[in-house]
């Protein structure tokens, strides 16, 4: 772009050359003179006429050097917020799929205690859900009210197990919506990401899990969720809903 100016001051000079050279040398007729002072009059002329010209090309070509220079400040600018969100958002990947990982470790140590003929029978991990969702079924059949279950569930939970993996799914969630938050940089888009990630990744039987406490037992943790509407627009999606029982 500097040298389109250049070409410019270049190509105007030359035409005001050529000009005054056609209108004395050619149309008036004149000689070209030996008197050093005659020269030193064109100079001034010329000086006078270019002088102009010059400063306000070297006013245009400062302006759009200034101009360059913003524009690449705020390139180098964005780059740098880029970064930085590259940055945040690898730190925050980290953390997150340790706590995932750290999830589904606690799961498959999950375990309730029940009632059988012989005795007392340990429930584990996917056939723990099982057997509480039976139970479930078996009340409900019995016309019995949301207040029943929650007695029953708070009953076996009585070692927190229940809560914990309530605690841990929901601390992800608030993390994904605090950290990955407009303020940050971050948009809908991914926040929706990283929640379709952590249900998709998240046992589905532990998912159920955490849809019955969202449903029957009163936490802290079951009220963020069941109000926290962009992780509701996702499991809406994708047609699970914490009202199953």
């Amino acid at each position: 772009m500097n040298n389109k100016y250049m070409y410019i001051a270049i190509a105007s000079i030359a035409i005001i050359l050529f000009l005054y050279i056609y209108q004395f040398y050619y149309i008036l007729s004149y000689n070209i003179s030996n008197d050093p002072a005659v020269w030193g009059q064109l100079g001034d002329y010329a000086g006078g006429l270019l002088n102009p010209i010059l400063s306000f090309l070297s006013l245009i070509l400062l302006i759009k050097s200034l101009t360059l220079q913003n524009e690449t400040n705020k390139a180098l600018k964005e780059e740098l917020r880029h970064n930085e969100k590259t940055e945040k958002l690898k730190m925050f990947e980290t953390q997150f799929f340790n706590m995932l990982n750290s999830q589904n470790l606690a799961f498959d140590s999950f375990k309730i205690e029940v009632k059988k003929n012989s005795g007392i029978e340990t429930k584990k991990s996917v056939e723990a859900i099982i057997t509480i969702e039976e139970k479930i079924e078996e009340l409900r059949r019995n016309q019995n009210s949301d207040i029943v279950i929650k007695k029953f569930l708070e009953k076996i939970d009585s070692s927190d197990q229940i809560f914990s993996a309530t605690r841990r799914f929901y601390i992800m969630v608030q993390m994904i919506s605090e950290k990955l938050c407009n303020m940050n940089g971050f948009s809908k888009g991914e926040r929706r990401s990283h929640f379709l990630t952590l249900i998709n990744f998240t046992d589905f039987s532990l998912l159920r899990l955490i849809m019955m406490s969202m449903q029957f037992l009163d936490y802290q943790s079951t009220q963020y969720l069941k109000d926290n509407h962009e992780f509701n627009s996702v499991l809406q999606e994708l047609g699970i809903n914490w009202n199953l029982y």
